[in-house]
C-alpha cells in the first residue's frame, strides 16, 4: 500500500457543505386573520414527546439506513449506511450527483479508527481520530450523532398523529447552533434563518422509526424533499475495517 499524502474525501461532513436561504413568510391578510381566529381548534393533541421517544429509541440500537433527497442548485444525494452505537461501528456510502461537482465516497469508523475512500479510488485512507482536532469539521467524527438524527429530533417543535403509525409536524431546520443535520443520514446542509418546515415520520408495528421525510423551501429554486429510511433495528451488523489502508499525512493532524 502506497503512502497517501492527500485525503481526497473526509467523510459525511466533507462531501458537501451548502447554505440554504429562506423566504420571509408573508404577513396574513385581514381576511385570513379573521378566518384563523374563528376556525375551530384542532382536537388532535401534540404528540411530540411520544415521537421523540420513538426516535431516541430507534437511534439507540444498531440499524441500517438509506437516504435520498434534493439539494440546492439541482443536485441530488443518495446514500446508505449502518450504525451500531453500542459497538461503536459505523459505515456509510454517499454520492452527490446532478450538479457541477459530483462526488462520492465511503467511510468506515470503528472506535477511534476512521477509514475513507472516494468511489473512484481503490485505496482506503486511515485517520486516527484521537489525533484529529475536535473543531475540525471534516476529519472529526461524532459518535453521539453521526447521522444527524439526534439534532433533527431536538429540532422538532410540534408533532401530531396522522395515522396508526404516522406522524406529521414541524421542525426548525436551522437548529439551535446552526449545524448541519440534513439530510438525516448524510448531514451536509446548513440552513440558517429558515422558517419551521414540515416532516412526515412513519413507524412499524414495534414502534421503530422506519421513514423520515422532510421538506425545505429555499429562497431560490424548487422545494427540496429528503427521505431517510431505517431498518433492521437491533439486529447485528457486520462492519469490519478494510484489509489494508494507507495512512493520512501528518499535516492533517493537530500539532
Amino acid at each position: 500500500m502506497k503512502h497517501r499524502t492527500t485525503l481526497l474525501m473526509s467523510g459525511l461532513a466533507g462531501i458537501l457543505l451548502l447554505t440554504v436561504g429562506c423566504t420571509t413568510p408573508a404577513e396574513p391578510t385581514r381576511a385570513e386573520t379573521v378566518q384563523a381566529s374563528t376556525a375551530a381548534p384542532s382536537p388532535t393533541p401534540d404528540t411530540r414527546a411520544e415521537l421523540v421517544a420513538a426516535l431516541q429509541r430507534s437511534q439507540g440500537v444498531a440499524h441500517r439506513y438509506a437516504v435520498r433527497g434534493d439539494l440546492p442548485e439541482g443536485e441530488n444525494v443518495n446514500g446508505s449506511g449502518s450504525f451500531d452505537p453500542k459497538a461503536r461501528r459505523f459505515r456509510a456510502t454517499i454520492a452527490v450527483s446532478g450538479g457541477k461537482y459530483p462526488s462520492a465516497g465511503s467511510r468506515i469508523v470503528i472506535g477511534s479508527d476512521s477509514y475513507v475512500r472516494p468511489s473512484d479510488d481503490k485505496d482506503w485512507v486511515h485517520v486516527d481520530l484521537k489525533r484529529v482536532r475536535r473543531d475540525d469539521p471534516f476529519l472529526r467524527f461524532d459518535w453521539v450523532d453521526p447521522t444527524g438524527l439526534k439534532a433533527f429530533t431536538a429540532s422538532i417543535t410540534s408533532a401530531y398523529r396522522s395515522g396508526p403509525h404516522a406522524y406529521t409536524g414541524r421542525f426548525d431546520p436551522a437548529g439551535k447552533d446552526v449545524t448541519s443535520f440534513l439530510p438525516v443520514g448524510a448531514p451536509s446542509i446548513v440552513s440558517p434563518g429558515m422558517p419551521l418546515s414540515p416532516f412526515t415520520i412513519t413507524t412499524d408495528e414495534q414502534g421503530w422509526v422506519t421513514s423520515i421525510k422532510v421538506e425545505l423551501t429555499p429562497s431560490k429554486g424548487p422545494k427540496l424533499t429528503m427521505t431517510t429510511t431505517m431498518s433492521g433495528h437491533g439486529k447485528p451488523l457486520k462492519i469490519k475495517a478494510p484489509v489494508s489502508a494507507g495512512e493520512a499525512a501528518d499535516f492533517y493532524y493537530a500539532k
